[in-house]
């Protein structure tokens, strides 16, 4: 598989598991009253980001263009399927207060900018470096 599929697929399972998590407990979890747990959701996630990214990379030894490529779509199938579960937050976050479904589309974004930046920054780990054309 390249790093495209890999990438598109990575993503999507990712949203798909953070969604299904965020249905499941996310109404204990978007606790909005309280800043150190919504600050925590925000820094802490920076962590898993880095190594999530850092693993795609590594694995394809990804160029600096091929990774922001490889960034971007990893980000995009859960920026589509968000702004579905938004608009009808209702039916998929049933549990969610209104202030709740601000505060996830909030943090989704965060989320989205920080893989982007990630995939821009990020260096690889050895000096073989396959460019995006190869794949």
């Amino acid at each position: 598989m390249n790093y495209k599929k890999f990438s598109l697929l990575f993503g999507f399972s990712i949203w798909l598991i953070a969604t299904l998590l965020m249905r499941s407990f996310g109404d204990s979890i978007l606790i909005i009253e309280n800043t150190i747990v919504l600050a925590s959701l925000y820094f802490g996630v920076i962590p898993l980001l880095f190594f999530l990214i850092k693993y795609v990379i590594n694995r394809f030894k990804l160029c600096q263009k091929a990774q922001l490529k490889s960034a971007v779509l990893m980000a995009v199938p859960g920026m589509f399927c968000d702004v579905l579960c938004i608009k009808f937050h209702a039916i998929v976050f049933p549990k969610f207060t209104l202030d709740q479904t601000i505060t996830l589309g909030s943090w989704v974004l965060w989320i989205y900018t920080l893989v982007l930046i990630l995939g821009l920054c990020l260096k690889t780990k050895t000096s073989k470096i396959v460019g995006p054309t190869r794949y």
